[in-house]
C-alpha cells in the first residue's frame, strides 16, 4: 500500500465576447481544436486528468434546445472531442447514484448507492422503510477513483463530490461486514490519510440557508452606535445611519443602512464595528451578457464567520434600497462549511475561494424571494436577480477548480457543476408543449431564463477547457442523468394498497405487520421479506408477491384507458442494468411521458392528474431522455465518435489514461483506446 507523503507543487479571464469578438474567439479555439492530438505522446506518469460531471447534461436535449451561438463550448466539445453516442446512467437515474457510478465504476447493485435515498443496511437490523441518504458514504461499498489514484502514487483531488470525504461504510446485506469488506474499507481509509489526496464537499455542512431580507425581517436598533464609523466613510455630512441586526444559524449580524445624499448601501459585520465590515452598494440588476466580464460583479466582498461547525462566509447583494431608508432587499447565499479530509489545505482553499455555495438560489427564486417568478406573471425582475446568484455560484466553482488544478497541481481532479440541473428542475417543465398546461408566453420566458443559465454552464465548461489545455492534460466530461418534464404524479404506494399488497395503520403510516411490499422512495418497490427487520414475507412466497406487483403496474390505466407504466423491470432479470442488490428494490418501472413518481402513501388513486408542473429524472436508464454523456477533450484525443457507453465506464477510462489500475470494485470497461481511435 502506497504511503509516501507528498507536497503539492504550485503550477501555474477566460474571455469570449459576443458579436465580432465572439467570432474571433471561435476562430482561435477552432485553431486549437485542429491540433488536438499531439504527435509525441506525453509519458503516462506526467499526464493529468480533470473529470467533471455536468449535472443533467444530455447531448440530444442540449442540441435541440440551445444553439451553437448560445453554448459554443458544448458544441466544441461534441464536435472536436472524443465522445460516445450516449452514456447510459444508473437506474433509477438520480444524482447520488449517478455520481457514485462515475467515481467508482460500479452500479448500485455493487456500490450499494442505489438512489438519492436507499435502504439502510444491514437488512436484519432495519425495516424495509428505513432509508439513508445516497449522498453520504454510509451505504457505500466501492472505491472511488481519487482513492485509487492516491494509492497508486498520483496526487488527486475531489471538488464537491458525492459520498465524500467520509470513508465508505461497507455495511453487509445482513449481519456484520465480511473480512474482505473491512480490508477494502481500511484500504480507502489509508488513502484519505495520505497527503497526496484532498477531497472536499461543501454540501455536507450547511450552516444557514440563503435568504432575501427586507426591512421587516431585521430588528431595527434605535440606540446603537458603531465603532470606527470612519472606516465606512460615515460622518455628519451623510444621511443619518439606520442600525439593525438579525440572527440566523450562523450567528448574529449587525448592519448599518446609510449613504451620502440618500440610503444606498449596507455595511454588515459580526459586531457593530466599521473595521472589517463588508459593504453592499445598491445597484440595478445586471443587464449585460456574462461573457467577457467579471461574474456577479455587484456582490460585496466576503465576510469570514466563525461558527461551531467551522469557518463560513457571508456575501451580500443589495438589490434595492429605498432612498428614504424605509426598506431594502438584501440577499445572501447559503452559508456552508467545507468538509475536507486534508485540513492543511482548508485554510488555503478558504483564502482563495472565500465562500463557496452550490446550486444557485433556484428555491428562493421559485418561492418568490426575488419577486414574482415568470410562472406567476412576474415582470422579469426575479429572473434577473436569480441569474446573479447563478453567476456567483459559477465564479466560485471556477475559483475552486483553479485552486485544485493550479495551486495544488493535482494529477487527477474530480469535479462537479450543478447549475443545469437546478434550473431545469425549476422551469423546464413550463416548456413542454405536450403538457395540457402549456402556455406559449410562459414557455418563451422559461426558455430565455434556461438559455441564460445554461450559458453560465457553458462558461464553466470553457473555464475547465482552459485549465486543461496543456499537452499533458485531458478533460473528461460526464453527467449523471438527463431530464424530462412532468405534470402528473404516479403514487406506487397507493397502487400497492389498491392491489391489497400494502396497508396503513390508524396514523396513516405503512403497517409493516400486514404490508407485503412498499415503495420507500418512489424509485422501486421492495418486497417486505423476513430478511428485513419486522418483515413478513417468507422467501418461498416472494416470487408470488412480485407477480402481483408486476400485474398491478402493468394493468394501471389512466381515465382514458391508456397505460401509465411503459415497462416493468424485475431486478433479478436485469443484471446488466445494475438494479437491485442489497440496498435496492425488487421491481422497477418506467412511466409514460408526463408522470413523476411520488412516495406519498395517501391519495385518492395511484394517479394524480393535478400534479404540479415540473421536470425531473429518476426514470429508467433505458430511456433516451435519461442518457448523459461521456467525452474526452484535449490533445490526446482527436475528434471521434464511438457507440454508446455506461456511466460505469468513465472511471476505468480515466484510470487507463493515467496508467493506474481501475478502481478496485469497478465493473466498467475502459474506453481509452476506442476514444483515441486506436
Amino acid at each position: 500500500m502506497f504511503r509516501e507523503s507528498f507536497s503539492f507543487p504550485s503550477v501555474q479571464k477566460y474571455k469570449t465576447l459576443l458579436g465580432a469578438l465572439a467570432l474571433a474567439g471561435l476562430v482561435g479555439c477552432a485553431a486549437a481544436d485542429q491540433t488536438q492530438q499531439v504527435k509525441t505522446p506525453v509519458p503516462a506518469e506526467e499526464r493529468r486528468a480533470l473529470l467533471v460531471s455536468i449535472d443533467s447534461l444530455n447531448e440530444a436535449i442540449l442540441k435541440n434546445s440551445l444553439t451553437r451561438d448560445e453554448v459554443p463550448n458544448f458544441y466544441r466539445l461534441f464536435e472536436h472531442g472524443a465522445c460516445t453516442e450516449f452514456a447510459q446512467p444508473t437506474f433509477p437515474s438520480v444524482t447520488a447514484a449517478g455520481h457514485s457510478a462515475l467515481w467508482t465504476g460500479t452500479f448500485g447493485d455493487v456500490s450499494q448507492i442505489t438512489g438519492n435515498t436507499a435502504h439502510r443496511l444491514p437488512r436484519d437490523q432495519n425495516t424495509v422503510m428505513n432509508l439513508v441518504s445516497g449522498y453520504e458514504s454510509t451505504n457505500s461499498a466501492a472505491e472511488p477513483i481519487w482513492a485509487t489514484a492516491a494509492l497508486n502514487g498520483r496526487s488527486a483531488g475531489g471538488h464537491h463530490v458525492t459520498q465524500a470525504p467520509q470513508v465508505p461504510g461497507f455495511p453487509a446485506r445482513v449481519g456484520q461486514p465480511s473480512a474482505q469488506a473491512l480490508a477494502d474499507q481500511a484500504r480507502i481509509s489509508a488513502a484519505y490519510e495520505q497527503n497526496n489526496l484532498t477531497v472536499m464537499n461543501g454540501y455536507n455542512i450547511q450552516v444557514n440557508f440563503d435568504a432575501a431580507l427586507r426591512a421587516d425581517d431585521v430588528e431595527w436598533l434605535t440606540d446603537s452606535r458603531w465603532e470606527n464609523p470612519s472606516a465606512l466613510g460615515i460622518d455628519d455630512t451623510h444621511v443619518s445611519p439606520r442600525y439593525f441586526r438579525w440572527q440566523n444559524r450562523a450567528g448574529t449580524f449587525y448592519g448599518v443602512f446609510y449613504g451620502d445624499e440618500q440610503y444606498d448601501r449596507i455595511a454588515v459585520n459580526t459586531s457593530p464595528d466599521g473595521a472589517g465590515a463588508i459593504v453592499a452598494v445598491a445597484h440595478p440588476v445586471e443587464d449585460t451578457p456574462p461573457q467577457g466580464r467579471e461574474l456577479a460583479r455587484y456582490f460585496s466582498e466576503p465576510l469570514a464567520v466563525t461558527t461551531a461547525q467551522g469557518e463560513t462566509f457571508l456575501r451580500l447583494r443589495l438589490f434595492t434600497a429605498a432612498a428614504d431608508g424605509s426598506d431594502f432587499l438584501l440577499y445572501h447565499p447559503a452559508m456552508l462549511v467545507m468538509d475536507i479530509n486534508n485540513q492543511e489545505q482548508l485554510a488555503q482553499y478558504n483564502a482563495q475561494v472565500r465562500g463557496w455555495f452550490g446550486n444557485s438560489s433556484t428555491r428562493l427564486y421559485s418561492r418568490g424571494g426575488f419577486g414574482a417568478p415568470l410562472f406567476e406573471n412576474g415582470d422579469g425582475t426575479a429572473e434577473a436577480r436569480y441569474l446573479e446568484t447563478a453567476e456567483l455560484a459559477t465564479r466560485l466553482f471556477n475559483k475552486g477548480s483553479a485552486f485544485f488544478w493550479n495551486e495544488l497541481g493535482v494529477d487527477l481532479l474530480v469535479d462537479y457543476f450543478p447549475m443545469g440541473d437546478s434550473i431545469d428542475h425549476t422551469i423546464s417543465g413550463y416548456m413542454a408543449a405536450e403538457s395540457p398546461y402549456y402556455n406559449p408566453d410562459v414557455a418563451a420566458r422559461a426558455r430565455d431564463l434556461r438559455t441564460r443559465t445554461w450559458q453560465l454552464v457553458d462558461l464553466r465548461l470553457q473555464h475547465l477547457m482552459q485549465l486543461t489545455q496543456g499537452p499533458e492534460s485531458a478533460l473528461f466530461v460526464g453527467g449523471d442523468h438527463g431530464m424530462r418534464p412532468s405534470w402528473q404524479s404516479f403514487l406506487p404506494n397507493v397502487l400497492l394498497q389498491e392491489a391489497g399488497l400494502q396497508f396503513l395503520d390508524d396514523n396513516g403510516m405503512v403497517d409493516l405487520s400486514r404490508s407485503l411490499a412498499v415503495s420507500p422512495n418512489a424509485s422501486w418497490i421492495t418486497v417486505n421479506t423476513q430478511e428485513w427487520r419486522r418483515g413478513i414475507v417468507a422467501e418461498e412466497d416472494k416470487a408470488n408477491v412480485i407477480d402481483r406487483i408486476v400485474a398491478a403496474l402493468e394493468n394501471l390505466r389512466d381515465g382514458d384507458g391508456n397505460r401509465v407504466i411503459e415497462r416493468v423491470y424485475i431486478a433479478s432479470e436485469h443484471p446488466e442494468l445494475g438494479i437491485g442488490g442489497a440496498a435496492g428494490g425488487d421491481v422497477y418501472w418506467d412511466t409514460v411521458q408526463g408522470y413523476a413518481p411520488s412516495r406519498s402513501v395517501t391519495g385518492a388513486s395511484a394517479i394524480d392528474v393535478n400534479g404540479r408542473i415540473s421536470a425531473g429524472h429518476s426514470h429508467a436508464s433505458t430511456n433516451p431522455d435519461m442518457y448523459t454523456v461521456t467525452c474526452a477533450y484535449g490533445q490526446h484525443f482527436p475528434a471521434n465518435r464511438i457507440p454508446g457507453s455506461r456511466l460505469i465506464d468513465m472511471a476505468p477510462t480515466v484510470a487507463d489514461y493515467l496508467a493506474i489500475p481501475a478502481p478496485k470494485h469497478s465493473r466498467g470497461e475502459s474506453l481509452y483506446q476506442q476514444l483515441r481511435g486506436e
